[in-house]
C-alpha cells in the first residue's frame, strides 16, 4: 500500500467512525473468513444506503474498496465532489440507468444517455485492477438497498432481489490475469431497531467460481448463502 493510499484509507474510518458514532453498533462473525493477503470479493447483502457501508468500515482492518453508485446525485457540484473522493480511494463508479429514470429532470441532466455504458466500462476496468493488485472489493449484485432515500424498487421491509451478474463478469477477468482463482466471500446483513441500531455483519466460507458448473450454479448458491447469513 502505498502512503497515500494509507492516508486515504484512515481519513476514509474516521469519517465512517464520525458518521457511526450514536447512530450505529456493528457486531461482526467470520471475519476469518477473509484472507490476510491477496485479492477477495466480497459479495453482500443490500440493506442500508449508509449503514452497509459503515459496518465494514467497523468490521475490516484491510483496506477495501466498494462498487458505489452515482445515480442518487442531484446537483453538478456533489457530483463533482463524489466523483473526486471516489476517485481517490479508488471506489470504482456505476450508474443504474433504471434507477436514472426515476430521477427528477435536473438529476436526469447531470448523466447524458451514454454515460451509464461509460461508466460500466470504468468500473470493470478499475474492479479488475484492484483484484490484480491483491485488494478485497465489495459488491451489491442486488443494486438496490432496502432503505434509500432517493429511490429502490423494494417494497417489503425484508425484500431480496435476484444478484445481477456484473461481478462474475469482474472476477473471471480479474482470474484470467491472474492465473488464479480469486475467493469470494458472501456476506449477510441484518438490523435490529433499538436506540442504538445494532447492525450484524456475517461472513460465510470462500466460494470458488472454478468449483461451479456455470455462472448460474455460482449466482444460485451465492444468492442462497448470502440470504443464509442474513439469518443468523
Amino acid at each position: 500500500m502505498s502512503v497515500t493510499e494509507f492516508f486515504i484509507d484512515r481519513a476514509m474510518r474516521l469519517i465512517a467512525r464520525y458518521l457511526a458514532a450514536g447512530k450505529l453498533q456493528t457486531t461482526v462473525n467470520g471475519i476469518e473468513q477473509l484472507p490476510a493477503i491477496g485479492p477477495a470479493l466480497i459479495v453482500a447483502r443490500h440493506y442500508h444506503h449508509l449503514f452497509d457501508g459503515l459496518m465494514f468500515f467497523a468490521s475490516l482492518q484491510r483496506p477495501f474498496h466498494i462498487v458505489v453508485t452515482m445515480d442518487w446525485i442531484k446537483n453538478r457540484p456533489l457530483k463533482i465532489f463524489m466523483q473526486s473522493i471516489n476517485r481517490m480511494a479508488r471506489w470504482p463508479m456505476i450508474l443504474r440507468t433504471d434507477a436514472l429514470k426515476h430521477h427528477e429532470n435536473t438529476q436526469r441532466r447531470l448523466f447524458s444517455t451514454s454515460d451509464g455504458a461509460r461508466y460500466q466500462r470504468e468500473a470493470l476496468r478499475e474492479s479488475v485492477q484492484l483484484l490484480v493488485e491483491g485488494k478485497i472489493l465489495v459488491v451489491f449484485p442486488e443494486g438496490y438497498p432496502n432503505i434509500d432515500p432517493t429511490y429502490t424498487p423494494k417494497t417489503e421491509p425484508d425484500q431480496f432481489l435476484p444478484f445481477k451478474t456484473g461481478f462474475v463478469r469482474i472476477l473471471r477477468t480479474a482470474e484470467t490475469r491472474l492465473g488464479a482463482a480469486i475467493p469470494i466471500i458472501p456476506a449477510g446483513i441484518h438490523y435490529a431497531t433499538e436506540e442504538i441500531c445494532q447492525g450484524y455483519l456475517n461472513f460465510g466460507t470462500a466460494i470458488y467460481r472454478n468449483k461451479t458448473a456455470s455462472r448460474r450454479e455460482l449466482i444460485e448458491r451465492l444468492e442462497y448463502e448470502v440470504k443464509r447469513l442474513c439469518e443468523t
